[in-house]
């Protein structure tokens, strides 16, 4: 198993953070939680570490569809937001939906860690963040 996934796992598993795991055949390892924001959103965010154990990537997704006409006051939006905030980027994906995402350099000995002040730092950003994003959307 990857060293860093699982020493991240451990850290989940004493929160009694429900995850569902799936090791890839060539060392990477996905992450998943769901977890609920203050305004009671629901996050599904996705962490990947690499095969080496040195990388660590999240994807927050579908934090909001995004109709055409409302493109531009999107990108205004988080383009703002992304100035504001710092290491999580938000941006809309090609299924134009919003999503964030964060990466980081970490090791086995730092991932728990790294990795859990990562996820806590993109719920804090996105519980202040998300009325913005709901706002261009109405």
């Amino acid at each position: 198993m990857n060293q860093s996934a699982e020493a991240f796992i451990e850290r989940l598993q004493r929160h009694d953070i429900k995850y569902m795991e799936n090791p890839q055949p060539d060392g990477s390892h996905y992450v998943a939680v769901e977890l609920a924001g203050n305004d009671g959103s629901l996050y599904n965010v996705v962490m990947v570490f690499g095969a080496d154990g040195t990388e660590f990537r999240i994807r927050i997704f579908q934090l909001g569809k995004v109709p055409k006409d409302r493109v531009r006051p999107m990108l205004r939006t988080l383009n703002e937001i992304n100035e504001a905030y710092a290491w999580l980027r938000f941006y809309i994906d090609s299924d134009s939906e919003v999503a964030a995402a964060m990466d980081a350099v970490i090791t086995p000995g730092t991932a728990a860690r790294v990795c859990w002040e990562m996820l806590r730092r993109a719920f804090s950003v996105l519980d202040e963040v998300q009325a913005k994003i709901d706002g261009v959307l109405k």
